[in-house]
């Protein structure tokens, strides 16, 4: 099952929602109705339900929605933080000397690299004893995945990292945002149990301070208990349409996150061992009610579950179990079950072959991009791969085992002080300009002194930094990228713009970038930018057609990327175009495309709808691919091309026994 098709069913998992949303608001309206006839009845003795129904209506929708409204805009404005930070959370420092919390972190990276998506920030909640896990967020860059303290405890790391691996897949697949608006449109039906209770304290007030006339109060508890009573009733319809959202999506979690780590019996140990707790999966948050679709397992108990049956979901992991829990086992010397990599999956190496005879300059367009290749998974030492090793196809359908172990053997090769580095917010930051700096000394010391001075960075720091990551390796240059991005998301906001105006400064001060610098200006710009945007507006996407010129211009660049000038790239642009359902045209001079061109393209492209997105990303990449061998800066180029767009690609990994 591919990215377009888990998208798609969360969009009609997201229309079955508002068809059970409004079915619980007329429910409600009309037990409301009825309350409201009631209270007219008595004291006024008028009985037309037209009367009844201009009091209760408005009262009902502007009760529920007013609420709903208030709840999903802080929400909006904080994304998965604030729901992270109102059940207790606490973000962790990904340069934590805390064990567990270190190897959380490091599960989080891999995963992150090898599924080509945003690191996001993580948070334990330390009062949780449970074992539970939840990822919330209404964009994959403000999304965050919380952890709580008992699955820290109590899971070995294969373990955690299959259920960190089944929270990502809720990002991949689109879940997050429909569960996040969820707990908005839950809270605006619960309110009026809230409210119950409120005329219930009241009443309950009302007659002890005034014990000679109790018929006021008397009719303010009468109240309290009958909205508490509808509260019920919304209670009721809230678990009905978190559980229409959650079952499913959870089964599709579980299969993509065995998918990705092909260990579905560590993910059927973690569900076992929350049978065998117990209760193990509660949450004791007084948010548990709206958020417990959020959760791994269920957050509650009683009444309609969020959740499918333990037992369903791990006998479909393992379809071997005895039907027995496991009680997790842990270690009274240090408080954590197995904390060392026990049963890590190996990894699998794999030989590069070299080819040779990669020109240095093709059409105009510079390929000196090479400085993403990636070394083959299980590799020990830090070596870069031959320069023209060839890779596989990319692949579209999410990431696998393989390049998980891809990910993991890259992070190991990044020098530990470097890697430190990267997860400060101002060492990242340092470290991306440095990336982007002229390889001319004259004029790399322009630019370091205007983004210095822009930024508020010492030159002298931010020269240092910049040259530890311009130092390593090439292959290991994408994965710092991507650390660097995390850890730049911590930066105060009016130091995010002080680092967009310092990239600016760097380009205006530049005597030429590479199609390299030039995009890895346009994602961390991308990623800046899209971490303001909260997600919460329906952007409109645009139709394929709407932007012949645009695609031509970027499938051009990938057409003499990958051939040399001449009728081979005329003709592999063409077919590029007519893949595409494109009017055929001449190839333009290559000379000629400016990198605002591309950038302007890439821009356009990103507003098509995902699965146009996924179409042209295909195109291309057989573009480049069309002689059948994936080289290396071409890999590279699907790679940034694909995260400029925005659409996730997994690593290309490289072809070897």
């Amino acid at each position: 099952m591919d990215f377009y098709q888990r998208q798609d069913e969360a969009k009609s998992t997201s229309f079955r929602l508002y068809l059970l949303l409004a079915l619980g608001v007329t429910v409600i309206t009309a037990l409301v109705s009825a309350l409201v006839f009631v209270l007219i009845s008595l004291y006024s003795g008028e009985t037309n339900p037209l009367v009844t129904m201009a009091y209760s209506v408005p009262l009902s929708v502007m009760g529920i929605g007013g609420a709903s409204f208030l709840k999903t805009s802080q929400i909006r404005s904080g994304g998965g933080a604030y729901v992270a930070a109102s059940l207790g959370g606490r973000q962790i420092d990904f340069t934590t000397l805390d064990g567990p919390e270190k190897q959380l972190a490091n599960i989080v990276e891999e995963i992150a690299l090898a599924a080509g998506m945003p690191v996001p920030n993580v948070y334990v909640l330390d009062n949780e004893p449970g074992i539970n896990a939840f990822a919330a967020g209404w964009t994959p860059q403000n999304s965050v995945i919380g952890v709580t303290r008992g699955a820290l405890q109590h899971l070995t790391r294969n373990e955690l990292q299959g259920v960190i691996a089944h929270e990502f897949a809720h990002i991949y697949n689109g879940d997050t945002k429909i569960k996040t608006k969820l707990i908005g449109l839950v809270f605006g039906i619960l309110v009026l149990a809230f409210a119950g209770r409120l005329f219930l304290e009241q009443g309950a007030f009302g007659r002890r301070s005034n014990s000679k006339d109790n018929s006021g109060a008397a009719v303010v508890i009468g109240i309290g208990i009958a909205l508490v009573v509808i509260g019920y009733a919304g209670t009721w319809f809230a678990r009905m349409i978190q559980a229409a959202v959650s079952r499913q999506r959870e089964y599709l979690a579980d299969a993509s996150g065995v998918q990705f780590t092909r260990d579905p019996d560590s993910l059927g140990r973690a569900l076992s061992k929350i049978g065998g707790m117990g209760e193990g999966g509660k949450i004791i948050s007084a948010h548990s009610t709206e958020t417990s679709h959020l959760f791994f397992a269920s957050a509650m108990r009683g009444g309609l579950a969020t959740h499918p049956p333990l037992r369903d979901r791990i006998k479909r992991l393992i379809p071997s179990w005895n039907g027995e829990f496991q009680a997790p086992q842990v270690d009274r010397r240090s408080g954590q079950a197995n904390f060392d990599k026990d049963g890590d999956s190996p990894l699998f190496p794999q030989i590069l072959p070299d080819i040779e005879g990669l020109p240095k300059d093709i059409g105009g367009i510079p390929t000196d991009i090479a400085i993403l290749g990636m070394p083959a998974a299980g590799l020990a030492e830090a070596q870069s791969p031959p320069k023209g090793a060839a890779y596989q196809a990319p692949n579209f359908e999410g990431p696998t085992l393989a390049h998980l172990d891809q990910a993991h053997a890259l992070i190991e090769q990044m020098p530990p002080h470097v890697a430190d580095q990267l997860r400060t917010s101002y060492g990242a930051a340092a470290s991306l300009l440095g990336l982007l700096l002229s390889d001319n000394p004259d004029v790399a010391a322009t630019q370091l002194h205007d983004a210095a001075l822009i930024s508020g960075l010492d030159e002298d720091y931010l020269l240092a930094a910049s040259r530890n990551v311009s130092e390593l390796i090439s292959h290991l240059h994408l994965p710092a990228v991507d650390l660097a991005l995390h850890s730049i998301h911590q930066l105060p906001y009016e130091n995010k713009l002080a680092l967009i105006q310092s990239v600016e400064a760097i380009e205006n001060h530049s005597d030429g970038l590479t199609l390299f610098q030039w995009v890895l200006r346009r994602v961390l710009i991308r990623h800046l930018v899209s971490e303001q945007d909260d997600g919460y507006k329906r952007r409109k996407t645009i139709p394929l057609s709407s932007i012949e010129n645009e695609c031509a211009t970027v499938l051009a660049v990938m057409a003499g990327f990958a051939t040399p000038p001449g009728e081979q790239t005329q003709a592999t642009y063409t077919h590029a175009l007519k893949s595409l359902g494109l009017s055929a045209s001449q190839l333009p001079e290559l000379e000629g495309i400016s990198y605002a061109e591309i950038d302007d393209a890439l821009e356009a492209i990103g507003k098509l709808a995902v699965a146009d997105k996924r179409e042209f990303l295909k195109v291309a990449a057989e573009t480049v691919t069309r002689d059948g061998v994936v080289l290396t800066e071409e890999a590279h180029l699907i790679r940034v091309i694909a995260d400029a767009v925005g659409f996730p690609v997994p690593p290309l990994l490289p072809i070897g026994d």
